[in-house]
């Protein structure tokens, strides 16, 4: 990947340099590119045969260009031969950053006083001996030769035709190739390759107009500066660089992946123990898919392990992947069997996935300047906010849950991939935008449900709270002094250094819409409440949404065409719930689309967050400024689809495979809840039925997490995050049961409310208990038939631990205390913050 320089990049990297070029007029052409990159305004008039010099007073970067084709001149030889000054160090000038020397053409043009094609190669073979003599000083710090530039033979004059032929060239080419193969001279072919591909970009066949001279400019600079530049994200350019060393945090991360994880692997297959410092096996699969992703991610686009390309936009390309996906959704369109609710889950999952297509694609072919899809995609994301806001009100409205628990579940899903990545790639939170976005409107809907929830019910205040939370929210984000003064205090406390400007653009540009999902929510709701499909003009409603819907959805597209990118920004806040909410009502209007849904969307939608925050770094590249080039050996025409269709496989791949286990992370996290498929370790004792039963009706069994334990008497791992959920400590299921029962005996279970039921199937041995919520407990016939029993735990009293061998030890004071803190919300959000110090103040 190239970096395009512009005046502060060339000043920054040659200021106070001294740039030399000798040679011909092809080598004057490169010289005046290099020269405009600090001083655009400089004058390319003058006599061409002859000395130019330039000069950037306020960089103190000098550029001298010497006549010579043929390099005999005394100027030459001073310059290139070992002459006293150079000899006995004594010259006056510093020693050049760049010194480049462009020849040939005039040894094939004028052969006859020239000396030709064998006079051209003395002075070659002399030229390379005497530029990388390790016995003199340093001509230059950066030696370069042109290679004889490549010509189009139709549109050269008659006598050049007749002298400049291309074997010619190329054989010059290839003997150059040879003679610099083991000298510090630099000979930077690709300005052929880039110059046979552009072969109609010159007037007379051999002159280059200046848009290519300027890119041959930019691969020269890049060579020379992208290593000397500061190397921070996004990287941008890779070309000609070397990545930085790793930071302290990014090597305990990688640590953590590659040391730890494997190491429980070892301690449970091998040794067949369990550990404080290791999970269960489960788990430890799901760590394991986590890590190496990551892994995977950070030696795919922070080393040079896989090569990056450029983004260059293609209107073809994009409209052929767009018809592409549109091809494959319809080929996978599945009708349900029974009558789907509206904006049912698939639905919404397939209008995730289509829409993370085609912001993917936008992503992939670079469509970013062009207005007419920018701003559709700019819809696309305030799409995600609208179902942030439906989704979220319709929960704290019907389930009023606004416990620690949910909110750090939601957060924990939502961002335990991007702080992953934020430590290993070293980036900053921000740069993830989408998983930031969501979750700062996520906590803007929990505080505006929290906010007197027992009069959430009530139409007008619930209403009103909506309408006075947008107007509040929207004043915080157009006030520049609070987000300036938040972001103030983060880098004072944590060395946290977060764009105040860029986050401000970010969410005013999608501010109001979340506001109307739960307004949409609230009367979707209402709707429900008065059954609306029965009423008697219900056919006229839903005929006259229809057609305004299509009005919305035709006049959004004229209106947004018609604006460049900026002025539809200005405009997108206030205008993106209309295609939104059309959408909503076209894609609900017949049964027949409300129950049809692609089963390809549906499973982008599904690992929507991962495809999101992973293209950063393993489809895309150099945090999505280029991309990840996973087929090199490829060249030509096809070779572009083809490491698309490779790299697109890899990447879905490891998408999905990442949603899973990123949610069996989050949940056991929080919950303590091992994964139901591999809720048994295969290499683990035989279990034994245990028909232990105590009465239990239906309140009892819906009330409280249920969390499956094994049947097995053995430890079970928990998170200790998981404990402040009231999930029991490691202990035996024999523990338990003993402990209920005694208390059962007791007469003292009924009465305490730290209990939970768990559902033990006493037939089936070797297998992990089903939870109670995924059968009707109410049904005696089911009971009987499977013999299933309830077992009450617990939960808030089980503290001992005792191993497969029967043994019994107590946790240590240390564990103890610290599991007794961390049941407390304010001594979790108290460890985080601390951890977050650490990991940005600390490492500063």
């Amino acid at each position: 990947m190239m970096r395009t320089f512009d005046t502060a990049h060339t000043t920054s990297c040659l200021s106070g340099s001294r740039v030399v070029v000798l040679g011909d007029s092809v080598a004057r052409q490169l010289y005046y590119s290099l020269v405009k990159k600090v001083l655009p305004d400089a004058s390319t008039d003058g006599d061409r045969h002859s000395d130019i010099f330039f000069s950037d007073p306020e960089s103190g970067t000098t550029f001298e260009f010497y006549w010579d084709p043929v390099l005999n001149s005394t100027k030459a030889t001073t310059l290139l031969t070992g002459s006293d000054a150079r000899i006995f160090g004594s010259e006056e000038k510093p020693t050049p950053s760049i010194f480049l020397v462009g020849t040939g053409l005039w040894y094939l043009r004028y052969p006859e006083w020239s000396g030709g094609m064998e006079k051209w190669q003395q002075v070659m073979e002399k030229l390379v001996r005497q530029m990388g003599n390790p016995r003199l000083l340093p001509l230059a710090q950066q030696l370069f030769i042109s290679p004889i530039p490549a010509v189009n033979s139709e549109k050269l004059s008659e006598e050049r035709a007749r002298t400049l032929l291309p074997e010619d060239i190329n054989y010059m080419n290839s003997f150059l190739m040879e003679a610099t193969a083991e000298s510090p001279v630099s000979v930077p072919f690709t300005w052929n390759k880039m110059t046979e591909t552009a072969a109609s970009e010159t007037h007379d066949g051999l002159h280059y107009v200046e848009k290519v001279m300027t890119v041959e400019a930019d691969i020269l600079l890049n060579f020379v500066c992208n290593n000397k530049l500061p190397k921070v994200s996004p990287m941008g350019a890779t070309c000609c660089y070397e990545y930085p060393s790793m930071r302290w945090f990014q090597v305990l991360m990688l640590g953590i992946f590659l040391v730890w994880i494997p190491t429980g692997f070892v301690v449970h297959t091998y040794y067949r123990q369990h550990s404080a410092f290791f999970p269960s096996l489960a788990i430890l699969r799901s760590f394991a898919v986590v890590g190496a992703a990551v892994a995977c991610m950070y030696y795919a686009d922070r080393t040079s392990f896989l090569s990056k390309g450029n983004k260059v936009f293609s209107a073809s390309s994009f409209t052929f992947l767009v018809f592409l996906s549109i091809v494959a959704g319809l080929m996978t369109l599945k009708q349900s069997e029974v009558d789907q609710p509206f904006l049912s889950r698939d639905q919404t999952d397939e209008w995730k996935g289509w829409m993370q297509i085609v912001i993917l694609i936008y992503h992939y072919v670079a469509a970013s300047n062009v207005s007419a899809i920018y701003n559709p995609v700019r819809m696309l994301v305030a799409s995600y906010l609208f179902m942030t806001g439906f989704g979220h009100f319709i929960f704290y409205y019907k389930k009023a849950d606004f416990g620690f628990n949910r909110v750090a579940s939601v957060l924990t899903r939502l961002n335990l991939l991007t702080l992953l990545l934020t430590y290993t790639m070293d980036m900053t939170y921000l740069a993830y935008y989408f998983a930031p976005l969501v979750s700062f409107f996520y906590l803007v809907i929990y505080g505006m449900m929290y906010i007197g929830h027992s009069y959430n019910h009530n139409s007008i205040f619930i209403v009103s709270k909506i309408i006075i939370t947008a107007i509040l929210t929207a004043g915080i984000i157009h006030t520049p002094l609070i987000l300036d003064t938040i972001f103030g205090v983060l880098h004072f406390f944590f060395g946290i250094s977060w764009s105040a400007s860029e986050w401000r653009f970010r969410l005013q540009l999608d501010v109001w819409i979340v506001f109307v999902g739960a307004l949409f929510a609230y009367g979707f709701i209402k709707a429900q409440d008065i059954s609306i499909t029965a009423h008697p003009r219900w056919n006229a409603i839903r005929q006259t949404s229809i057609l305004a819907s299509l009005i919305g959805v035709v006049g959004y597209f004229i209106f947004e065409v018609s604006m460049d990118k900026f002025a539809y920004n200005r405009w997108h806040p206030y205008i993106s719930w209309i295609p939104i909410l059309s959408f909503v009502v076209l894609r609900n209007s017949t049964p027949r689309l409300r129950n049809t849904v692609s089963t390809f969307y549906t499973f982008i939608g599904k690992c929507s967050l991962e495809t999101f925050i992973c293209q950063f770094h393993i489809w895309l590249a150099s945090d999505t400024k280029g991309i990840l080039v996973v087929s090199p050996w490829t060249e030509g025409p096809g070779s572009w689809t083809f490491n698309l269709a490779l790299s697109t496989l890899l990447f879905i791949t490891i998408s999905h495979v990442l949603s899973g286990a990123t949610g069996e992370l989050s949940d056991w996290l929080i919950t303590g809840r091992e994964p139901k498929a591999r809720a048994v370790p295969p290499l683990a004792a035989p279990s034994h039925p245990m028909p232990v039963v105590t009465g239990a009706n239906s309140k009892e069994h819906e009330a409280g997490p249920v969390l499956p334990v094994s049947v097995k008497r053995q430890s079970v791992p928990m998170s200790p995050i998981a404990v402040s959920a009231g999930a029991a400590r490691p202990s035996t299921l024999g523990d338990l049961m003993d402990m209920s029962l005694s208390k059962e005996r007791a007469g003292q279970l009924n009465n305490e409310p730290n209990t939970t039921l768990y559902q033990v199937d006493g037939t089936m041995e070797g297998h992990a208990p089903n939870r109670i919520g995924d059968r009707a407990v109410g049904s005696s016939k089911s009971s009987k038939k499977q013999e299933e029993t309830l077992v009450r735990i617990d939960t808030a009293g089980a503290s001992r631990h005792r191993s497969d061998d029967a043994g019994t030890s107590v946790a240590s004071p240390t564990i103890t205390t610290f599991k007794s803190l961390w049941v407390q919300p304010v001594w979790k959000v108290t460890i985080f913050v601390a951890v977050i110090w650490l990991m940005n103040l600390g490492s500063t």
